[in-house]
């Protein structure tokens, strides 16, 4: 017997669009108040906090910005930047990225600093500010759980229609839509704690005017913070230059949170 019998195609679709957007309320809803609690606590490292805010690319763009804004590296062709001096004072992920000859990309800045973004992972995720990987895989699974029913039951619906000879065409787009922003959702849950997204809120809050006009030894943290549109329209405005060329486009004043790669057991996830 056909479930959906007493509908017709055009109010089985409507059924499946207001499905549709239950499902992505859910799927905002469940990371919002779901995530683990983790444990309070304070961060003041801009390495840490650019790790905790956007993963793996952001900790190596506030590496690069520290750096850049202290003369130790320099533009060099299209957006790659090369060792300028090495007499600086910097951390040992600085140290690093100094130690490498001629140009180089933010990607291959990344592979230099893999190991310091899994130490700095590793030491968030002990301190209750970062999920561990079961946790973040058991909330993405949570998230898609509601699209992966929907599927099946506009699949049903489908192969019912298709059976008795009508058309299925909107409804196969909806279905593949579906899939496609599954897909999406689960790739884009953060896996901070409900402690570190409030690490990260008070620090935003509170740095309003750095992300304005950041200035000297304040733009690695709002790089950390924000990300590198803080930099459009200032001398270090290169390094941003990089993060665009690195996603293929621009996002605007403010990267998207997380963007560019994980570090580890999944920390690098955006958004959620």
């Amino acid at each position: 017997m056909n479930l959906f019998e007493t509908y017709t195609g055009a109010d089985f679709l409507a059924f499946y669009a207001v499905m549709l957007l239950t499902c992505v309320g859910l799927s905002l809803w469940i990371p919002a108040n779901l995530r683990p609690e983790g444990r309070k606590g304070s961060l003041d490292d801009p390495e840490e906090l650019a790790l905790l805010s956007g993963g793996a690319q952001r900790h190596a763009l506030t590496v690069l910005a520290d750096l850049y804004v202290q003369g130790a590296i320099e533009k060099a062709k299209k957006t790659r930047v090369s060792v300028a001096r090495t007499s600086i004072a910097t951390t040992s992920a600085g140290t690093a990225v100094l130690r490498k000859v001629g140009d180089f990309s933010l990607s291959e800045t990344m592979r230099t600093l893999k190991d310091h973004a899994q130490e700095i992972e590793a030491h968030l995720i002990k301190r209750g500010l970062l999920m561990q990987s079961g946790e973040v895989m058991k909330l993405r699974l949570m998230c898609v759980a509601p699209y992966v029913a929907l599927v099946l039951v506009g699949f049903y619906r489908q192969q019912a229609g298709k059976d008795l000879g009508e058309p299925t065409g909107y409804l196969v787009a909806l279905l593949i839509a579906t899939v496609v922003i599954a897909l999406f959702r689960a790739g884009t849950i953060h896996p901070r704690t409900m402690a570190g997204n409030l690490v990260l809120k008070n620090w935003r809050d509170r740095s309003s005017r750095i992300k304005r006009a950041p200035e000297g030894s304040e733009v690695p943290l709002a790089v950390g913070l924000f990300g590198t549109g803080v930099l459009a329209g200032t001398p270090y405005a290169h390094v941003h230059a990089m993060r665009q060329a690195a996603s293929g486009g621009d996002s605007g004043s403010g990267d998207s949170d997380g963007g560019g790669g994980g570090c580890g057991g999944g920390c690098g996830g955006c958004g959620g």
